[in-house]
């Protein structure tokens, strides 16, 4: 009897264990956009689309943090940012602050790997601005 229940209690286990593997994750990612051309490693499709639709040259990865999807998170990010993520009927329900002071609600659909850029926030420095990049992963 011990031997079964060993068995099924390793079975489980690993029945958890692929279905949390399987669980599809949700990538945001706090990027500060400057007018020079330098883009962080793995920032190029983000930086593609900046350089179409925005005056912007450059993009530098600042912070990245994760939640699982469905989302229901509230993630900290450098620079005294937050953003609550919390998943809706077919979209995703943003919410980002600053030390607190409300910057934008919004609620955001994410298409396949497609990344999602919502923000334009002051980034310090001259011109530069901070965006956030949502996007789901496999």
């Amino acid at each position: 009897m011990n031997k079964l229940a060993s068995l099924l209690s390793a079975a489980l286990l690993l029945a958890a264990t692929v279905a949390s593997a399987a669980q599809q994750m949700l990538d945001v990612r706090l990027v500060k956009l400057t007018g020079n051309g330098t883009v962080t490693p793995g920032l190029e499709s983000v930086a593609a689309i900046i350089r179409r639709n925005l005056p912007y040259a450059g993009c530098a990865l600042v912070d990245q943090q994760g939640c699982i999807m469905p989302a229901n998170a509230t993630l900290a990010f450098k620079g005294g940012y937050t953003v609550t993520c919390k998943t809706l009927d077919g979209a995703v329900g943003v919410t980002i602050q600053k030390n607190r002071k409300l910057l934008l609600s919004t609620a955001v659909t994410l298409k396949d790997d497609t990344p999602v850029i919502i923000g334009g926030f002051d980034g310090g420095a001259k011109g530069a601005k901070h965006v956030f990049v949502l996007q789901k992963s496999p």
